[in-house]
């Protein structure tokens, strides 16, 4: 029979049972022998009361409305206030929790762990720390729900709060067959119905205590009525090697504050592997002819087929209990992105892919190669745009193919192609929209390398000032020329061939109509002059140094010598100062 508080308001009669909490909260005691801990609930909270050793606890409920909150509490029984932080009350409705325990691991273990996720033998290393009794071989779990009316809250358990099975009040449900004898108190026992052959019904047919005469079945075959439907199948297999567990089919908890579900049970595991709650819409699950599974459509495409109205996405969640670091992911799609999200580390999206992005705008080939824009990359990264794919320089007819940014506005540095011939440039701005302006632009056809210029006419050239600051160079270093000085003459020969100057013997007129004869002669002559009188003051300037090299080292000759001679002289005269 059910246990029943105290409670004002609360009146039991036979097939009736009525309720009328006031905000009255009560609950109760949830005794399964092998149940992680015992829920109870108060006034003011509901609490679950450990009978683990372990102290650490994972705890996630979900509310009626689908709002799902996890806790985690270490060193203290799991609670659930029945107000919020903004003083509102929860909820009327059915709460389903979860209450998992988190084994202690040793340093040892984790490290354990740790390594062979590197090594990505993690199965093994778990299975041998299992069976040297390291790390249970189970993870320990505990699963229920308990319902909020009126401010109060209903708990229990099968076991212990189960709904009384309730007599028939209809005469005619117990045939004259299946009466018997009566004692002599006056009782009526009434005996079970053994039929030691094949039994047919050709009808339709009604089990439970509920069962009236005349039923009217609709088009059930079988019907199961009463107020506790249970389906059980009782393996009684005892040869070895036969199967022999033991499951049921389950419809509605008998617990006070129980759920209004479908489940199969295993009996003999004591485990609830299926699980399906009254209001879950039309299709939730869905498996087609072809083995192709539908959530929420009936219609699925491929082989897993989800359908909502906002974000269809799943979560892939790794808890603690097993010694690994617990983590959370998300991954899901909208009319936004695709995306894939970091909910343990902040609800960050570190992948997206947005709508329209055309095909291989990332594609990695099957020896690694990464293509940004290609499907054949030819190196170890390869980035391909083409027509639309290639966005224009400002202005120009350049175009970009890779940026590295530090930020809008902040400083980037650009890569890109440009013009016919296909040049190559690399470009560092402050802007985010490319100049007309290269730092380092590559010329495919030659090699040649052009800085500020489109087009190089050499190997290098530059466009612009070239300054060379703060060098220093060291006093033993000597830097020569790696090509040979022209002569005088050669070099006056380049300068009259490339038109630097007039040639020899031209004639000019200047602004007063005068000839003016041989100027190019004249100049030729003054330049050969500077350039012989540069000459003999550079070499004048060398004899002059290596004079003044000569010049220093015999006064240091001579300054020997002088000293020298001072001593000798000094012992000649037998000075004592000579003797030292």
């Amino acid at each position: 029979m059910r246990r029943i508080q105290n409670i004002p308001g609360l009146f039991l009669s036979i097939g009736l049972i009525a309720l009328n909490l006031h905000g009255v909260a009560i609950a109760q005691s949830q005794s399964r022998a092998d149940s992680v801990a015992e829920i109870s609930a108060d006034r003011t909270q509901v609490r679950w009361q450990p009978r683990v050793g372990s102290g650490h606890f994972i705890l996630t409920v979900s509310s009626p409305d689908g709002a799902i909150t996890r806790r985690e509490f270490d060193g203290v029984e799991p609670t659930i206030k029945l107000i919020d932080e903004k003083g509102l009350s929860l909820a009327d409705g059915h709460y389903v929790y979860e209450l998992r325990v988190v084994p202690a691991f040793s340093g040892e273990v984790k490290r354990a762990l740790k390594a062979s996720r590197e090594k990505g033998n993690s199965e093994e290393v778990i299975q041998e720390l299992q069976k040297n009794g390291q790390i249970p071989a189970t993870i320990t779990v505990q699963s229920g729900s308990f319902l909020i009316l009126n401010g109060g809250v209903l708990t229990g358990s099968p076991d212990d709060s189960a709904e009384p099975r309730l007599p028939s009040n209809d005469a005619g449900a117990v045939t004259a067959s299946a009466k018997s004898k009566r004692k002599g108190t006056g009782t009526v026992v009434i005996q079970d119905v053994v039929t030691p052959d094949d039994v047919i019904i050709q009808g339709s047919e009604c089990v439970g205590l509920d069962c009236v005469n005349n039923e009217n079945f609709g088009f059930d075959t079988i019907r199961l009525k009463e107020n506790n439907l249970r389906i059980a199948f009782d393996d009684t297999s005892t040869s070895a090697g036969f199967p022999s567990n033991d499951w049921a089919i389950v419809a509605n908890d008998s617990a006070n504050g129980g759920l209004n579900k479908f489940s199969i049970d295993d009996v003999t595991g004591a485990k609830t592997p299926f699980t399906l709650l009254a209001g879950a819409p039309t299709n939730s699950l869905f498996v087609s002819s072809t083995g192709k599974v539908g959530l929420r459509t009936s219609t699925p495409v491929l082989d897993l087929h989800i359908t909502t109205s906002d974000t269809p996405a799943h979560r892939l969640e790794q808890t603690n209990a097993g010694g690994f670091t617990a983590q959370t992911w998300d991954i899901g799609a909208n009319e936004a992105n695709f995306f894939v999200r970091d909910f343990t580390g902040g609800s960050r999206l570190p992948f997206r892919i947005r709508p329209g992005a055309p095909t291989s705008s990332v594609d990695i080939s099957a020896n690694g190669d990464v293509g940004v824009g290609t499907a054949s990359p030819n190196l170890r990264l390869e980035a391909k745009a083409t027509g639309a794919g290639l966005p224009a320089t400002t202005g120009t007819s350049q175009t970009g193919i890779a940026r590295f940014s530090q930020g809008v506005g902040v400083g980037v540095i650009d890569f890109g192609f440009g013009g016919a011939a296909g040049f190559g440039w690399i470009q560092a701005t402050s802007s985010t929209n490319l100049a007309n302006n290269f730092g380092l632009l590559l010329n495919p056809n030659g090699g040649n390398v052009g800085i500020g210029t489109t087009n190089p006419l050499g190997k290098l050239d530059v466009n612009g000032t070239i300054f060379q600051r703060g060098v220093l160079l060291h006093a033993d270093y000597v830097f020569e020329p790696t090509y040979t000085l022209e002569s005088i003459e050669d070099h006056s020969a380049f300068m009259w061939n490339n038109k630097h100057l007039p040639a020899v013997g031209s004639r000019e007129v200047d602004e007063q109509g005068r000839e003016v004869i041989e100027l190019g002669a004249r100049l030729r002559g003054m330049l050969e002059e500077i350039e012989k009188a540069h000459i003999y003051i550079s070499t004048l300037n060398q004899t002059i140094t290596e004079k003044d090299s000569r010049l220093a080292k015999l006064e240091r000759q001579n300054a020997e010598l002088a000293e020298r001679l001072a001593r000798i002289e000094a012992i000649l005269s037998g000075s004592p100062a000579a003797k030292k």
